[in-house]
């Protein structure tokens, strides 16, 4: 049943548990849902869209992340860069920290390069110029000793790949993830200097962002095609030395019944896989931005809710 006041469109295969589909609708509904999708065994089994949200496209925020990931595994496989071993100070030498301590590709992609988030005037959200923040950022502490979540972190990042291939961080998305998976509706932000945003901002919709998760689903193919190399995929969804929740920008959860790792960002914005059940979840939130219910409602009932959409049939 419907919130009131709330209208819909919904498309729906038979083949789900339908009591536990409802309560996950309700609970959709509940917390602010503009739209979502389950894709099971390769097909849509249920798209659900609130027709009183506006919204034929969305922020990602940082679920753009994970696809960083992903570009930066296709520039090693084309040896455009030699392994995520290799030091930052190699594609930034002009970043001094990062040449000091000898931090590495690898250090950036598990969150471990030593710089803690930031928020506010300290923090490179509010940056004009993104890139030249990253290039001066100072560590918090020694990089390889412990995860840190940092948006500047993964910024470095989009440098690196630029320096790499002697392209724009958008032009490189396009060639190598979002052309070869038809995603056409999907374009990287950019800051007031026109520096490429890969940290998080980026816009796609439900479609386009449920191929990345197909290719997840099936260890870097997709329509056939080996788009990411399985090696890669399976060291994104590895867990870290330093964090047993996360891997290559990917977050993990091997504590539930059904194993299961995302790419996720504020509000909501978040693709889900669980290899074992075939099964790939897909949420957008759009028209509300109440920071004060920022993702509260993210935890172990909302994935095993999730799960059992199709574990329980």
């Amino acid at each position: 049943m419907l919130a009131a006041g709330l209208t819909a469109w919904a498309q729906q295969d038979s083949n789900l548990n339908q009591a536990t589909l409802d309560s996950l609708l309700q609970f959709s509904q509940a917390t602010y849902t503009d739209e979502f999708m389950l894709i099971h065994e390769g097909k849509v089994a249920y798209h659900w869209q609130n027709q009183d949200c506006d919204a034929p496209t969305f922020n990602t925020a940082s679920m753009v992340k994970s696809w960083t990931g992903l570009v930066v595994g296709k520039l090693i496989d084309r040896g455009l860069i030699e392994s995520e071993e290799e030091q930052v100070c190699q594609y930034i030498p002009e970043w001094q920290d990062g040449c000091e301590y000898e931090v590495t590709i690898k250090d950036l992609l598990t969150m471990s390069a030593g710089i803690n988030r930031k928020r506010g005037a300290e923090g490179i959200v509010d940056e004009k110029d993104m890139n030249a923040y990253a290039r001066s950022v100072k560590l918090d502490t020694l990089p390889g000793i412990r995860f840190n979540y940092s948006n500047a972190s993964v910024q470095l990042l989009g440098i690196v790949i630029e320096q790499a291939s002697g392209k724009s961080a958008g032009e490189v998305f396009a060639e190598v993830l979002f052309e070869p998976l038809g995603m056409d509706s999907t374009s990287l932000a950019q800051d007031e200097a026109g520096n490429d945003v890969v940290f998080g901002g980026a816009t796609t919709t439900i479609e386009d962002a449920s191929k990345i998760g197909r290719l997840m689903l099936n260890e870097g193919r997709y329509d056939g095609r080996q788009i990411v190399p399985e090696s890669w995929v399976k060291k994104s969804v590895n867990p870290s030395e330093h964090a047993s929740f996360y891997g290559y920008l990917w977050w993990l959860d091997n504590n539930s019944a059904y194993k299961n790792f995302a790419a996720t960002g504020d509000f909501g914005q978040m693709t889900i896989v669980f290899p074992e059940l075939e099964l790939v979840y897909l949420r957008q939130q759009s028209c509300n931005k109440d920071i004060s219910g920022n993702m509260k409602w993210m935890g172990p009932q909302f994935l095993e809710m999730v799960a059992d959409v199709v574990a329980k049939n």
